[in-house]
Order: structure tokens, then C-alpha cells, then sequence
């Protein structure tokens, strides 16, 4: 990850900044997508269920954690009938999907560099600073760093991540609970 195109040589400085910038537009992109299904859905199950979720469809006053923790309610109650299984397998989902919200928030509001690992030049490495204003001398230094590499290996896993809610809910469709018949869909 940290060589060129031909693959012998580091990355310039403004091919590593490039390709770190495209791995967290990445990570914006996958979090967005998600974020849109995850209301679609909300949408729906409240038709469907005659669950009114209008409070939670307004991202500018209710913020992603609050639809994704009313979803997962939802979606617990709807596959109930999946199964110690089902329910194992849609609550790991829904945490991992938390943690990769969690990912995107810090690394998005945090604050990046670069460097090269030696002052000679050579590999080029990322360096995190999540955000905060503790600024006293004392304080622990809380920067991480990595080779982009396991940056985009991150960036990668939460795309995956992300991307798996709809293939869960089809595996135990066949689990969910009836709609009433009074509903709206």
C-alpha cells in the first residue's frame, strides 16, 4: 500500500496524501449509504408495523446512533422467531455496525498526518489524533499510528461491515413477524 503504481518504489508524498484521502472518502461514503438504508428501513418497518418513526427520520435534529438503536429494537422484535441464532447473529451485526460508526466518527473528526518513519526518507506512515482539547501537559498521548495499509484494511472492514445489514434481514426473512393486517403497506 505504500508503493507506487509500479510497485518498487514508496508512494511520493502526493500519492500517499491522495490515496489516504481516497480511503477515508471511502469510509464517509459506506457510513452515508448506510446511514440512508438504515432510515429507509426505519421508513418501511414503521408502515409495516404501524411503529411511528418520524422522530427518528430527521437527521438534523436526531442524530445516526438513535436510528441505528431504534432499528435494532425493531429488528430483534420483528426476527424474534430466528432463534437464539438469528438473534445472536443480528445483535453481532448491529454492534460491529456501532463500532464501525464509531471508526468513521473518530477518524472523521480527528485530526491526521503524515510522516516518514525515518528521517532518511523511506516508508511513509499516517499518524491519528483523535479530537479533543485536553491540552495540559501531563495528559497521555492518545495518537495512534499505522502504515496506510492497515488504514485501508480498516477502511475495507467497515465497508464490509456497512454493506451486510440487507443480507442479513433476507437470510431470516422467513422469521419475521407478520405485519397487522391493518397496516399501511
Amino acid at each position: 500500500m505504500n508503493q507506487s503504481e509500479t510497485g518498487n518504489e514508496p508512494l511520493s508524498w502526493q500519492e500517499f496524501e491522495a490515496e489516504f484521502y481516497r480511503l477515508l472518502g471511502r469510509l464517509v461514503c459506506a457510513h452515508s449509504r448506510f446511514d440512508h438504508n438504515i432510515g429507509s428501513q426505519l421508513r418501511t418497518f414503521g408502515r409495516w408495523y404501524g411503529d411511528d418513526v418520524a422522530e427518528f427520520l430527521d437527521p438534523k435534529k436526531v442524530p445516526f446512533g438513535k436510528r441505528l438503536k431504534k432499528l435494532r429494537s425493531m429488528v430483534l422484535e420483528i426476527y424474534a422467531a430466528s432463534g437464539k441464532k438469528g438473534l445472536t447473529e443480528l445483535t453481532d451485526f448491529f454492534d460491529r455496525a456501532g463500532n464501525a460508526t464509531a471508526l468513521r466518527n473518530d477518524y472523521v473528526h480527528g485530526r491526521w498526518n503524515w510522516h516518514y518513519r525515518e528521517r532518511a526518507g523511506g516508508e511513509m506512515i499516517l499518524q491519528f489524533n483523535p479530537l479533543h482539547w485536553d491540552m495540559t501537559p501531563d495528559r497521555p498521548d492518545d495518537s495512534v499510528t499505522m502504515p496506510l495499509g492497515e488504514f485501508a484494511d480498516q477502511v475495507t472492514n467497515a465497508e464490509k461491515v456497512l454493506s451486510e445489514y440487507f443480507r442479513l434481514v433476507e437470510k431470516y426473512r422467513q422469521f419475521a413477524k407478520e405485519p397487522p393486517t391493518n397496516s399501511n403497506a
